[in-house]
């Protein structure tokens, strides 16, 4: 397992992520009762991950890191980097629709259809590798964020990813830049998150055929806005690496600059 710090309250925060084969065994249980995480989920290699624990709005609380962690799995559940097993995956932890609810026998044999797999075959040989890439992809996502060394009430009204304006932010000139170049960061990050999510949109759901413009021509306008906010994004990490450093926070949580362009879903720079 992992290193871990201990805070205030017995709730454990990796320093490091646990390795890859830990994650797996860990998400065993889930995979035998499908998503979404049941409440008495108390397995800390994963609710002690720092992805979950970022998102948790109330991280000393294990109910909101189940809550987090929820929707950790679903969401890379629905990015799943395998297009083949993507929805064999979904399936087999139960996200797909109709599959809530069945058994992992039931959801085992939709899934080896799914993949075009003889049951046994599936189980023993395709189930472990889309475990394995899950884990990984929960191992990656953990190493965006910063372990916390100490724990911060959570805001009344929002949550661990909301920033919020404090006295100390604007203290002194120095911190007052420094805040607005965090902030603008933010921006770019989020308004690229905005494109990607419209280039996905509009590969399933095109522009409306009866408007003056075509289909392909609002997608590509789309594609090259998301490319140029990607452009965007590396130049503001590295001026924000280069003046202060590779850590920075948003809201009750910490992450990794270089670590943003994952953050908002672009994968293939790393």
């Amino acid at each position: 397992m992992g290193n871990f710090v201990l805070v205030d309250v017995p709730m454990e925060i990796q320093i490091t992520p646990p390795a890859v084969e830990e994650i797996v065994k860990a998400l065993r249980p889930i995979l035998t009762t499908g998503v979404p995480v049941r409440p008495e989920f108390d397995n800390f290699v994963l609710l002690g991950l720092r992805g979950v624990v970022a998102r948790s709005i109330d991280p000393v609380d294990r109910l909101s890191r189940v809550k987090a962690l929820d929707g950790v799995i679903k969401n890379q559940l629905v990015y799943y980097p395998d297009d083949e097993l993507g929805e064999p995956a979904r399936v087999l932890f139960g996200l797909a629709p109709g599959t809530r609810g069945k058994t992992l026998t039931a959801r085992r044999r939709q899934a080896a259809r799914e993949a075009d797999y003889e049951v046994d075959h599936f189980r023993k040989h395709i189930e472990p590798k889309i475990l394995k890439l899950l884990a990984w992809q929960l191992h990656q996502d953990s190493q965006n964020y910063i372990p916390r060394s100490r724990t911060l009430a959570p805001p009344l009204e929002s949550s661990g990813d909301t920033p919020i304006i404090t006295k100390g932010d604007i203290s002194s000139k120095e911190a007052a830049e420094h805040q607005e170049a965090l902030s603008r960061l933010w921006a770019h990050v989020y308004a690229l998150r905005a494109n990607i999510l419209r280039v996905e949109r509009l590969k399933v759901w095109p522009h409306n055929p009866t408007e003056p413009t075509t289909s392909e021509q609002v997608l590509q306008e789309a594609i090259e806005a998301r490319d140029y906010e990607i452009a965007s994004v590396k130049v503001l990490i590295q001026r924000y690496i280069d003046d202060y450093g590779q850590y920075l926070n948003h809201g009750e949580a910490e992450f990794n600059a270089e670590g943003l362009l994952r953050l908002a879903g672009w994968e293939q720079d790393f």
